[in-house]
């Protein structure tokens, strides 16, 4: 086996390396959301921009502005047209409960919500069973926090624009430079990561596949789960249905939880009420149809898209949520693809030795 010889000069030149990627990594660690946000974007939108670059002869800068001005037209804009409507509804929907609170609070009584109950045996035994002083207890306690939640958020709304207004920009100049120096920068990279050409592009078609698959199937059934919850909360008569489908075509980004993290406290305020019809519309055609896509439909399609199985495509996206946050739904498949890959090449890579290996333990038992 040949042995690594390093000269002194060697040590020092990898250590001060090691010690600035420390330190640049540190200076990119606000901005390292942008930049995965930036590549994702310029993943989904290669083709226009290719296509942009065709039509310009091969005018690379131009054909990098226009795709970002599309990208700024077909999302960032939508985005905050969609921010402006949820804040606003949002404050609206705050100020109608806190009116409405004391006459929603009169219909949850023990007396109301037995007298509700009385023609459903099998409910009804298990109402005996509630303590309902401590319902009461939970209920003012649940507003009380919503309220100072709500005022934190009013108060922190001009920071936060500000603050969504910087990395809007950070995001979309990225964007620009990935699509003029892409190539070059991809070369690059290319040349300084030490795998075969065809591991390197595995990787690469890998980033690719599992990107195109999670984007697309995430907002793509986002959408028509918000607008189907969106829909049904117009037929029963919620106010705001508008505001609900947009929040709900959000919250289904995240796995299981999702949509039904708004559906299911509907339903038993319906049923809590007294409106029997309008909580089995939302109990049966909403939740279990949310259940269905959430569960079966979305994994099944990340997992045909990434090549992952099922189970480990579900897993990916929650652990990924649990440990980055929001962006996480993305990061967390993408990083798991990118482990089976590595997994993948490591296997054809050291093939042979594995064989002698799993020969000698055969033939020592």
């Amino acid at each position: 086996m040949n042995k690594l010889n390093l000269s002194l000069q060697d040590i020092f030149f990898f250590l001060i390396l090691i010690v600035l990627t420390i330190a640049f990594y540190n200076i990119l660690k606000p901005f390292i959301g942008d930049a995965f946000l930036a590549l994702i974007l310029v993943i989904l939108f290669k083709r226009p921009f290719r296509w942009f670059r065709k039509k310009f002869k091969d005018n690379t800068k131009r054909a990098a502005g226009v795709t970002t001005v599309l990208i700024v037209v077909v999302i960032v804009i939508p985005l905050m047209f969609v921010g402006l409507v949820i804040a606003n509804e949002a404050g609206e929907n705050y100020t109608k409960i806190k009116e409405q609170w004391p006459d929603i609070k009169k219909e949850l009584t023990e007396k109301k919500i037995k007298t509700h109950f009385n023609d459903v045996p099998i409910v009804n035994k298990y109402v005996d069973k509630i303590k309902f002083e401590n319902i009461e207890q939970k209920l003012d306690e649940f507003v009380g926090t919503a309220t100072k939640w709500t005022i934190s958020l009013l108060q922190s709304t001009f920071t936060g624009l500000t603050y969504m207004l910087i990395h809007t920009f950070i995001v979309l100049f990225l964007l620009y430079f990935m699509f003029a120096d892409g190539d070059s920068l991809l070369k690059r990279l290319q040349y300084l990561i030490p795998l075969k050409d065809t591991d390197e592009k595995t990787l690469m078609d890998n980033i690719e596949k599992v990107t195109d698959g999670i984007v697309i199937n995430s907002f793509l059934l986002g959408a028509i789960e918000g607008t189907y919850g969106g829909l049904l909360f117009a037929a029963v008569g919620v106010p705001s249905p508008v505001f609900w489908g947009i929040l709900m075509t959000f919250l289904s980004i995240i796995p299981i939880v999702g949509t039904n993290s708004i559906m299911v406290p509907a339903w038993i305020i319906y049923f809590l009420i007294g409106d029997y019809s309008s909580g089995a519309i939302l109990l049966f055609a909403g939740t279990g149809a949310v259940l269905i896509n959430q569960n079966l439909i979305r994994p099944r399609l990340d997992a045909n898209r990434s090549g992952m199985h099922t189970a480990m495509a579900l897993i990916a996206s929650l652990g990924g949520l649990l440990w980055l946050g929001i962006i996480g739904f993305l990061a967390g498949p993408l990083l798991t693809a990118l482990f089976i890959v590595m997994w993948d090449l490591y296997g054809k890579k050291y093939n042979k030795q594995l064989v002698v290996m799993n020969k000698g333990d055969e033939e020592s038992d």
